[in-house]
């Protein structure tokens, strides 16, 4: 993921926990990429994160990255996102479009496997600077 990051231009900037979001402005971040990995720095559940980040920075563009496969992400982040209340859709790479992507609603899926498929590279590269422009 970091490479994806660095790769659109941007630094990423790893949190200790939810509370750090605060300490950015919203000029200074392009978009917010939240891992739903089991461990983690930031203790708080990934829709904890997502619900704080919306608050915070409602106007940027948040990317749910998952070693999971796209379909148990949207099977398992989808029951989250509908059981506490989060007015969003997730979108896979798959499904994206660019002209129709809504900050306000969408959140990118990006998988491990996606992002490390050296052949995928470029178009996701593509994919995420159009989301983030």
């Amino acid at each position: 993921m970091r490479k994806l990051i660095s790769s659109t231009g941007c630094e990423p900037k790893p949190l200790a926990g939810i509370e750090e979001l605060a300490n950015f402005s919203p000029e200074d971040v392009a978009g917010i990429v939240i891992s739903t990995a089991l461990s983690s720095t930031v203790k708080e559940k990934y829709w904890e994160v997502i619900k704080k980040a919306m608050q915070i920075f409602p106007d940027k563009p948040i990317f749910l990255a998952s070693y999971s496969s796209v379909r148990s992400t949207k099977i398992t982040a989808g029951t989250h996102i509908q059981q506490y209340e989060i007015p969003f859709e997730l979108v896979s790479l798959d499904e994206v479009k660019l002209e129709s992507f809504e900050r306000k609603s969408n959140i990118l899926i990006l998988t491990q496997k996606e992002i490390s498929d050296d052949s995928k590279f470029e178009s996701i590269l593509k994919v995420v600077k159009g989301i983030l422009t």
